[in-house]
């Protein structure tokens, strides 16, 4: 099984090569999405869901290949009685959903609030399908999960979810601004708060700001560990917002969270993820998704080629390899495994890839007593004459990413070698 296991890195990388990835490819159609929930996948088709549209409906965004994107019909139509009841000052509109599958039930949480107003509520609507051509699609409207009022430690807007279905727990994280962000346990049955859980626990602030901007929580889990994703500053002010991705990691849903230089997140931790560049424009509201065995993060950004709209962003992602979520895009040159750094692990994948005995000796021996073995001296003689950011490169080549066909060949010569050893 062991063997197998090891296998899974490779199959990732045929995937992404064989499958329609998102990474450099521009999204097409309906992108126009503010506050996107988490995409989930329903037969084929993925979807998600935005800060409402005319009427303050909740927005149905769709795709089947996650490159063209299509309306759909409005989600939650209108905001419920009992939720404007509770915040009159709200004009209509519905923030910031995201979804999660709890068994075979979807439920989708939902904000009802004023733009700098702590009067809000937390709302849970439920479906049994997200196909919106079933004749069982209807998000039924459960009532209040959390709610806050002026003097309250929290605002009680921007739900993140997160399942843990091996252990069967749901934990919902929260807040804007005031004093910052907020986790608590759920419920799982009902999807509520419960009086035996803790009440919500503070996991960060954004102290550097004089109105601790901070909101938009998202919590995921790898391998034991839990990682806070949040945005800092500023939003909806079109291109002029600065919205920025922060990360931190901890071992429990309520923290603490630290970030990689070991700052806590209460006292303004946080590993940037992801800024502004170019015409991207203050990215912001991340949740993660996984989609062809490959991880993905969907986000908001304001174009800066057309007015600052908000658009749907999706990219794909891996893990460093001291376990620190990055985006692909800030890989450095030559990091062929995709964990973070250059390194001899790298020149194995470059060698299975592109090496031939014109460029290097069969194994990539540098002649220094270590024939037959892939080892540190063949990773200086890969190093200095084909990684493209080391510093001491003696050679203008350019080794360009491993292609499709590679790819193929790779995971193939890789799965015979796991055949002959179990033979």
């Amino acid at each position: 099984m062991t063997k197998w296991l090891l296998l899974l890195p490779l199959v990732s990388l045929l995937m992404a090569a064989i499958s329609p990835s998102v990474q450099g490819i521009t999204l097409t159609g309906q992108r126009d999405i503010h506050d996107p929930s988490r995409i989930h996948e329903l037969d084929g088709r993925y979807y998600t869901y935005g800060t409402g549209g005319p009427g303050g409906a909740i927005v149905t965004r769709y795709s089947d290949d996650l490159v063209q994107w299509w309306n759909g019909p409005a989600a939650i139509a209108a905001v419920p009685a009992w939720a404007l009841q509770m915040v009159p000052e709200n004009g209509g509109g519905m923030w910031a959903p995201d979804v999660v599958q709890v068994g075979d039930e979807y439920r989708m949480y939902y904000s009802v609030s004023s733009f700098g107003s702590q009067r809000s509520v937390i709302g849970l609507a439920t479906n049994t399908t997200l196909d919106f051509n079933s004749p069982n699609y209807q998000w039924v409207d459960q009532g209040l999960v959390i709610a806050s009022q002026p003097g309250s430690p929290y605002n009680a807007i921007d739900a993140g979810l997160l399942y843990e279905e091996d252990t069967d727990r749901l934990w919902l994280s929260f807040g804007s601004y005031w004093n910052g962000l907020y986790s608590t346990q759920l419920n799982v049955d009902t999807g509520k708060l419960s009086p035996r859980n803790p009440a919500p626990v503070n996991i960060a602030r954004n102290p550097g700001s004089p109105v601790n901007a901070i909101e938009a929580a998202h919590i995921m889990e790898r391998e034991g560990s839990y990682y806070l994703v949040t945005n800092w500053d500023a939003c909806c002010q079109g291109a002029s917002s600065t919205y920025n991705l922060r990360v931190g990691r901890g071992d429990s849903p309520l923290g603490p969270f630290f970030d990689r230089n070991g700052v806590n997140m209460l006292q303004g931790g946080g590993e940037l993820f992801l800024a502004t560049e170019g015409n991207q424009i203050g990215p912001g509201h991340f949740s993660d998704f996984s989609a062809n065995g490959l991880d993905y993060f969907a986000f908001h950004y304001y174009d800066g080629a057309a007015n600052g709209a908000p658009r749907l962003g999706i990219e794909e992602f891996g893990w460093t390899y001291d376990g620190w979520p990055v985006a692909l895009r800030d890989l450095p040159a030559g990091d062929y495994n995709r964990d973070g750094r250059v390194d001899a692990a790298d020149y194995t994948v470059w060698r299975d890839t592109f090496g031939s005995t014109t460029d290097l000796r069969a194994d990539g021996s540098s002649g220094r007593g270590s024939a037959g073995r892939i080892d540190q001296s063949d990773y200086g003689v890969w190093s200095i004459n084909y990684s493209a950011d080391y510093a001491t490169a003696t050679t203008s080549t350019t080794i360009p990413e491993p292609t499709a066909f590679s790819l193929t060949a790779i995971a193939a010569a890789y799965l015979s070698a796991f055949r002959r050893q179990e033979s």
